[in-house]
């Protein structure tokens, strides 16, 4: 047995020197250069960069819209899995594929979607002549990132409650005269606590991440956070002090996502068994229809009407509308902006990105394979390390990337790649760890009393009985690279734009109607995956109604383990 066993240690020494080379090349070295750009210029350089207007002004605002939208998003997401857990919804399946939305769409076309149903000469403007006050400054980014954000938190306390799981003690509760409040601050509140405060956050770097929505809505105003004010700076960054600047802005951003990451790992680690539990096995609080049922039923038509169904049906028209200014109304509709949207280059861009999205999903199911393989502590500490690379903010890791490999990789689509695996490694590992913890470790113990190495454990017990959480991480990450746009932002070359860059760069130049059609070919990918989900649980309920036969349990989706970056 000494062979096996030397021949396995060999293998586990060397993959994991594979995995650490690779995380130290796609997150501790662009992170590194970050800082000495920093710090080059001393502590004087550093403190001037730090009293500037903007940046002061950029931070603050970013630290503001983290504190509001939080507050807000944990709120309405806490309300809505309560909601769930007590039985107040009917049909509750539909309503979860209705508030995933905001998870599916990209950022940008749901911002780009809420401008063309409520702003000035939007959907409702022509309509009714209401618009959104404040849309386009603070109001609005605090509004459209807590809409973004409400699913995660929903999810999450969902997956909390599937862990707990005892309506009994509820029930006990209401038994004894305890009201909703009373019954949620004695009894749910201390079972939810790890996952309010992980949840929280999960938002909080959500939007010290976020891009689109404040460089769409607050450009125009002069309202930056420091994700767009590092995009600005980029155009200036050749001089010595603005690009002093740019790294402290981008070293800003890592430390306020490290200072609060810290309690969100914790939360994401009951995530997978309240997903497993929830919607199948343990006993159910059962639904009476009721006033209440009325009520929420009614708000939850309404909220996804106007977060998601008209800012979409909105984007939709706009893109139809033959020219700027006419009423996005059938009578004027034609295919012109798609004809002028969707020429060489942005069909060049979309091979491109489809391309990129494709060889990211390889590469990271590979890598999340491996460092699943290794098991043990090293796993631990491959897998701690991958998800961290996760909440570093989008743009400082661009910037570290293009400071790091610029000179021999800037302008390829290479360095695109480089920013997508260090970004995305995480959501691939995360996926196939969930269902690699599934295995009875017996299996692999067995293989292993038998003389197998990890590989052979792996590739013969581990992978067939993993292989939905391969598909799941190659989703994942596919679906993430499509959209992707804050690091692309940065790091695209004169012949390298993907299609997302292409959209914003229309938007940009003020070409409404051709951005919206962009817009709506980059959304209709994750509407199709929504479209056959109504279908399959379509087929499922008429299955489900025949005499005889129950209904089939319906499970959350995979979408609550994933972080808010970089849409």
């Amino acid at each position: 047995m000494s062979r096996p066993q030397g021949s396995a240690g060999r293998w586990r020494l060397v993959a994991v020197a594979v995995v650490a080379l690779l995380v130290a090349a796609l997150l501790a070295a662009p992170l590194a250069f970050i800082v000495r750009g920093a710090v080059d210029g001393g502590v004087d350089e550093v403190t001037a960069a730090l009293g500037t207007s903007d940046v002061r002004s950029a931070l603050w605002h970013t630290i503001t819209l983290a504190i509001v939208v939080t507050v807000a998003a944990v709120v309405i997401g806490t309300a809505l899995a309560l909601a769930f857990d007590r039985a107040l919804v009917r049909r509750p399946a539909r309503w979860r594929l209705g508030l995933a939305l905001p998870l599916l769409v990209p950022q940008f076309s749901l911002t780009l979607s809420w401008t063309q149903a409520y702003g000035s000469g939007g959907l409702l403007d022509h309509l009714a002549g209401l618009t959104l006050p404040g849309l386009y400054g603070a109001p609005g980014i605090m509004l459209l990132l807590a809409v973004d954000a409400v699913p995660v938190v929903w999810l999450i306390v969902t997956a909390a409650l599937g862990v707990r799981r005892e309506p009994d003690l509820v029930r006990a509760a209401r038994a004894s005269g305890a009201g909703p409040w009373q019954t949620f601050v004695t009894i749910d509140l201390p079972l939810l606590r790890g996952a309010l405060l992980a949840s929280a956050a999960v938002v909080l770097v959500g939007v010290v991440n976020s891009f689109a929505v404040p460089q769409v809505l607050g450009s125009a105003g002069g309202y930056q956070t420091l994700a767009s004010l590092a995009y600005q700076q980029l155009a200036i960054s050749a001089a010595p002090a603005a690009f002093t600047r740019l790294c402290v802005i981008a070293l800003l951003m890592v430390v306020l996502v490290l200072v609060t990451i810290g309690g969100a790992d914790r939360g994401f680690g009951r995530i997978g068994a309240g997903l497993q539990r929830s919607g199948s096995g343990g006993s159910r609080l059962v639904h009476r229809p009721s006033p209440a049922t009325r009520l929420v039923s009614a708000a939850l038509t309404a909220y996804i009407f106007l977060t998601m169904v008209l800012p979409l049906v909105s984007l939709a028209a706009t893109s139809l509308t033959r020219a700027a200014g006419l009423a996005p109304l059938p009578a004027n509709w034609a295919l012109t902006n798609y004809r002028l949207g969707l020429d060489a280059t942005a069909l060049t861009s979309l091979g491109r990105t489809v391309v990129l999205a494709s060889a990211a999903a390889l590469i990271v199911m590979a890598l999340a394979g491996v460092v699943v393989g290794i098991g043990g502590e090293a796993r631990r500490r491959l897998g701690t390390a991958l998800t961290l690379g996760f909440a570093v903010p989008g743009t400082a890791l661009a910037i570290g990337v293009l400071i790091a490999y610029g000179q021999r990789l800037g302008g390829s689509a290479v360095i695109i790649l480089v920013a997508y695996l260090g970004k995305c490694a995480a959501l691939g590992y995360r996926a196939l760890a969930s269902g690699a913890d599934r295995v009875a470790p017996e299996l692999g113990q067995a293989a292993r009393a038998a003389g197998a190495d990890p590989m052979t454990v792996f590739r013969t017990i581990t992978a067939p009985m993993t292989a939905t959480g391969f598909l799941a991480a190659g989703g994942l990450v596919l679906l993430f690279a499509l959209h992707e746009l804050t690091m692309s932002s940065i790091l695209y070359g004169a012949d390298t734009e993907t299609f997302a860059v292409v959209v914003l760069n229309q938007q940009q130049l003020g070409d409404i109607g051709v951005s919206a059609a962009l817009a709506v070919v980059l959304t209709l990918p994750p509407l199709a995956v929504v479209g056959a989900g109504l279908a399959v649980y379509a087929a499922r309920e008429r299955r489900g109604q025949r005499p005889g036969r129950p209904a089939p349990p319906v499970e959350i989706s995979w979408l609550a383990a994933r972080p808010t970056e970089a849409r």
